[in-house]
């Protein structure tokens, strides 16, 4: 939202130049040309042309003026109002967002995640002697040869 010093700014410099505007402004004139049109302007029409002359608006009294300043301090009390409204509610909206359990995470779509790949342990049966050759005489230990 506008800064409510810059909003009474912006009005102030508005107001101003329009009244500068107004002062500063050449009297209008109206005339119909020879196709039908309506002109407006601020320079005299061509000569043979019948045209009127438009009266500028009045300057406003002392009591439209102090209506004027009436009616403007109590847009500015309403619109302070106003905001301290919005600012307790959005606090009041954060206080509540703040106390809600958080909403829950649902995946619409399986994720796939990578596990590590249990392989057991190999166990070898011990080793036997094949049945076509006898078993050696020797002890394993003996070495002598």
């Amino acid at each position: 939202m506008i800064p409510l010093k810059f909003l009474f700014k912006f009005l102030c410099l508005l107001l101003a130049g329009f009244a500068w505007q107004a002062a500063q402004a050449a009297p209008l004139y109206k005339w119909r040309d020879s196709a039908g049109r309506i002109t407006y302007s601020s320079l005299p029409p061509p000569p043979g042309l019948k045209a009127e002359q438009l009266k500028d608006a009045s300057q406003p009294d002392a009591e439209a003026i102090r209506q004027a300043e009436v009616r403007a301090k109590k847009a500015q009390e309403l619109a302070r109002e106003m905001e301290a409204a919005r600012r307790a509610q959005e606090a009041d909206d954060a206080r509540r967002r703040a106390l809600q359990p958080p909403a829950p995470i649902v995946i619409e779509k399986p994720v796939y995640v990578p596990q590590p790949i249990y392989y057991p342990p190999v166990r070898h049966p011990p080793r036997r002697h094949p049945p076509d050759r006898p078993p050696r005489d020797r002890p394993p230990h003996d070495r002598s040869r």
